[in-house]
């Protein structure tokens, strides 16, 4: 997970872009909570619908709101070592004795009355995540998102390291796919092979999202394991993107099925893979976000293909992450932004192809964090 030291980096910058007549933030949304308070429950637990909120004073303590179960009975100090929160209080909603009440609604009561006892008038917060109930005695809410958006955009080392998990899961997941892929086997069981590879290097519950697709399912580009069977000769779509501790990786290869790629299929391949390279070759500080659409479309017009979604995009706590990497983007990339580029061709009557790497933006250049092999077998 990030640590307590990013965490605070974080909380004192947010701090900092508040106006100065709002006297404290409110953070209600998942991603923010992780980001600014290192809260995050495990995907895989009861707790993963526990409620939480982040009270950020411009002047006083940060205090995290959460449940019993998330935090047990009401405490004065973090239940976590990693939390930067001053105070955790907490909300009882089911004790096992009595029955349970509405799990949400008592925290946000909680959120409400210490609000109100702090005499909080102005407030800024995710207002389009922000329950009524949580906020009532407040006058006025002031939109904080897109500050904590921008803020996103480039990311501190923690974040990174927590991504670099993300992205050996995803790699886990590419060692495993040479050795497991068969014709003959529905997406959904070799989907279900791949997930106990990938958890084994994760360490933790994670959400194995993905695109997993084969033959006409991927040549629409790709999609969710089904039951369909994977033939020989297929292309099967292999794009990787698990959450893993609250943040992702995001890479993506191609195999046929079988192993053994027709003409066809090997010189799709090469172009795709020619797209890739003439866009990483454009990752530094100031290259426009156009640019890499711009780059991965004339490549693939030389061959009369046609890019049909994007070139890529950042990634971090969601999908996708600004800036995207679209024609008509404004954007110049930063040192510090992890992005991923992502050239695809699909509409082949064996299916499509993907390739997907990651990247770190430097100072002078990149560093690729992935380091899965992008080949059809």
């Amino acid at each position: 997970m990030t640590t307590q030291e990013g965490a605070r980096e974080r909380l004192a910058r947010f701090r900092e872009t508040l106006d100065s007549d709002v006297e404290a933030a409110l953070i209600c949304r998942p991603e923010h909570l992780l980001y600014l308070g290192n809260f995050y429950p495990l995907p895989n637990s009861l707790n993963l619908h526990g409620s939480g909120y982040l009270l950020i004073e411009r002047d006083g303590p940060c205090t995290l709101f959460t449940d019993n179960w998330l935090a047990g009975d009401a405490v004065e100090t973090p239940p976590q070592d990693s939390s930067p929160a001053d105070l955790v209080l907490s909300a009882t909603w089911y004790d096992c004795v009595r029955p349970a009440v509405p799990r949400g609604a008592v925290v946000a009561q909680l959120v409400n009355e210490t609000l109100e006892k702090k005499k909080i008038s102005r407030l800024a917060a995710e207002t389009a995540f922000l329950p009524r109930q949580a906020a009532a005695c407040v006058d006025s809410v002031v939109d904080c998102e897109p500050i904590l958006l921008k803020m996103r955009e480039r990311k501190y080392p923690d974040e990174i390291e927590v991504i670099r998990a993300g992205v050996r899961t995803a790699e886990a997941v590419h060692r495993a796919s040479r050795e497991l892929l068969e014709p003959g086997l529905r997406e959904i069981d070799y989907y279900g092979q791949l997930v106990a590879q990938a958890t084994s290097e994760a360490g933790v519950p994670f959400v194995m999202m993905c695109d997993l697709a084969s033959g006409e399912r991927a040549a629409g580009g790709g999609g969710a394991p089904g039951e369909r069977t994977i033939e020989e000769g297929d292309l099967v779509i292999h794009d990787i993107f698990p959450y893993v501790r609250g943040y992702r990786g995001d890479i993506t290869n191609t195999l046929v099925a079988g192993g053994n790629p027709s003409n066809e299929q090997t010189e799709l391949f090469e172009l795709v893979a020619a797209s890739l390279d003439r866009a990483e070759a454009l990752l530094k500080p100031g290259t426009p976000a156009s640019a890499f659409s711009e780059a991965i479309i004339d490549t693939f017009a030389s061959a009369g293909e046609e890019l049909v979604h994007h070139a890529g995009h950042a990634i971090g706590l969601g999908h996708p992450e600004a800036p995207e990497l679209v024609l008509e983007s404004d954007r110049t990339i930063e040192s510090g932004m992890v992005l991923t580029l992502e050239p695809g061709v699909y509409g082949k009557p064996t299916g499509g192809i993907r390739l997907e790497h990651d990247y770190l933006i430097t100072d002078d250049g990149f560093e690729r964090l992935s380091n899965h092999e992008l080949s059809l077998a």
